[in-house]
Order: structure tokens, then C-alpha cells, then sequence
């Protein structure tokens, strides 16, 4: 089975084309990044989102925690009073 290189040259074309256009943005983000503008990627802004929820998901169970232990301070306190 023979290829002709007519039958090649476009897939050729059509990859150095798309890989040119890859670079090109790369080159822009580079770009905008020297001005002050940060370019992400989206995977790296989920990873800040969720380490962020899972700081609040930390924090809010430390509360709770804090919160129960006040509630049974505040019952013996108040056992004590009665006992009086």
C-alpha cells in the first residue's frame, strides 16, 4: 500500500498549522503575564477552589467543636448554681 505525498501534504500542513497556533497562544500568555495579568490554568484554579472549601470544612468543624464543649461547661455551671 503506497502513500502519495498529495495525500499527505495536507495532514502535514494541518499539523505544523495547529502546533504553530498552539505556540502562538503560548507566546500571548507569556505576554499578558508581563503586563499583570495572570493566566491559569483551569485545573490549578479547581486546586485553590477545594483547598479553600476544604480550609472552611476545617475550621467550621473546630467550631463546632468549641461550641459542645462550651455547651457542657454551661450545663455543670448551671448544676453547680442549683446545687447552691
Amino acid at each position: 500500500m503506497s502513500v502519495n505525498f498529495q495525500q499527505l501534504a495536507p495532514i502535514i500542513a494541518a499539523c505544523v498549522t495547529t502546533g504553530g497556533i498552539v505556540f502562538q497562544i503560548g507566546k500571548q500568555s507569556e505576554r499578558l503575564e508581563s503586563l499583570g495579568i495572570k493566566v491559569e490554568a483551569q485545573e490549578k484554579q479547581n486546586i485553590s477552589v477545594n483547598n479553600v472549601i476544604c480550609g472552611m470544612d476545617t475550621k467550621l468543624n473546630i467550631i463546632s467543636n468549641d461550641l459542645s464543649h462550651l455547651k457542657s461547661d454551661i450545663s455543670e455551671i448551671k448544676q453547680k448554681i442549683k446545687g447552691m
